[in-house]
């Protein structure tokens, strides 16, 4: 049986450097570094996997899973680690390809790094999409800032709700004092128009791919929680990809950057603000769709609807999360907690229930 060779790769455009460490051994066996060409690569794992068996991995980078599915096809296993989780040194400021490819390599021979779960080609495409929705949508926000702006510079106000239909004719038939003025604004108008029209279709693309046999019964289950739609569902989905690959509710609490940060030394104890270190679209859109939780818990005729799709088991986690929410928001506003801090906590638990709501039903239920 042959020992395992841990390949640690530095990924670049043009160039990789690697570093290899076999098992059971203290020192580096090689480190090399060549052109990102494919000929050059697979004539040196080649030379590598007739000793050893490969097992290789990079950071997750501006590459996404390309450089893993490649070395797939070429029969080499490839895992793409978490690059903010990888240990470092406190005092180590010094870095270089030479020895981040080093260092890949030592702590993957130790399995002290954290493994990104790398979607199929087809999850990959689906999320990119609801990305491009999400970047569109903040360039109209952008977008509509921009025209406030104008607009309060040469002392025009509309002085009522925004952006409703009322809002938007008065927009119509601004007339601002120079021509250049005027020019500008009626720009920004028409980027804002293109802009809703190209996300409306991404709705509309969206909501058609939510229907089909791959998402539609995730989508199902967790459109019953109050605060979740179709988009909610389907970037949770796109962006964790299987809720089963969490051992618990915890796993995935941190893997969203949502559980407190500790310091903690001797007899002292000292909690902090949440990591962060996860997701963060996620994140934010856990902490829109908890919005409701200082609501009283009442089931809307949508939600009803939903959960009439579900089973009995699943329906009552949604509607005990819905009662949860609320009953934690409020416990912490009435503590003294300010609201962003309330509706953080809220958004920790309600990934307990969401984590909850897409394992496989106990088969004593």
């Amino acid at each position: 049986m042959k020992n395992i060779a841990y390949v640690g790769i530095d990924y670049h455009l043009k160039s990789l450097t690697i570093a290899v460490m076999i098992e059971g051994q203290n020192q580096l066996h090689d480190v090399i570094k060549m052109n990102n060409e494919d000929k050059p690569i697979t004539k040196y794992l080649k030379k590598l996997a007739k000793d050893f068996e490969i097992k290789a991995c990079y950071e997750a980078s501006f590459s996404g899973y390309s450089f893993k599915r490649k070395m797939d096809a070429w029969g080499y296993h490839c895992d793409v680690i978490a690059p903010s989780l990888i240990p470092k040194k406190k005092g180590d400021h010094r870095k270089n390809d030479k020895r981040d490819a080093m260092e890949l390599a030592k702590l993957y021979a130790g399995g002290l790094l954290t493994i990104v779960h790398a979607p199929t080609e087809y999850e990959e495409s689906v999320r990119n999409l609801i990305r491009c929705r999400m970047a569109f949508k903040d360039s109209e926000k952008r977008a509509k800032n921009q025209i406030n702006s104008l607009l309060f510079s040469q002392g025009i106000s509309y002085g009522h709700n925004k952006w409703n239909n009322k809002h938007r004719s008065w927009l119509a038939k601004v007339q601002m004092p120079e021509k250049y003025l005027q020019v500008t604004l009626d720009e920004y108008l028409g980027h804002l128009s293109y802009l809703e029209t190209r996300i409306k279709a991404l709705d509309d693309q969206i909501e058609e791919i939510a229907k089909t046999d791959i998402y539609a019964p995730s989508v199902i289950k967790l459109r019953a929680f109050r605060g979740i739609g179709t988009l909610t569902a389907m970037l949770l989905i796109a962006e964790i990809t299987d809720f089963r690959r969490f051992p618990d509710a915890k796993a995935l609490m941190a893997f969203l950057g949502l559980i407190p940060s500790e310091y903690t030394s001797a007899e002292k104890h000292r909690g902090g603000a949440i990591t962060k270190a996860g997701n963060s679209r996620i994140r934010k859109c856990l902490v829109e769709a908890v919005q409701h939780c200082s609501k009283n818990p009442r089931l809307s005729q949508q939600m009803k609807e939903n959960l009439s799709q579900l089973d009995a088991y699943s329906a009552n986690i949604a509607v005990n999360c819905m009662k949860r929410l609320h009953k934690r928001y409020w416990h912490l506003i009435l503590k003294g907690k300010i609201r962003s801090v309330a509706l953080t906590a809220a958004a920790r638990e309600f990934t307990g229930f969401m984590w909850a709501m897409m394992q496989p039903e106990p088969a004593n239920v």
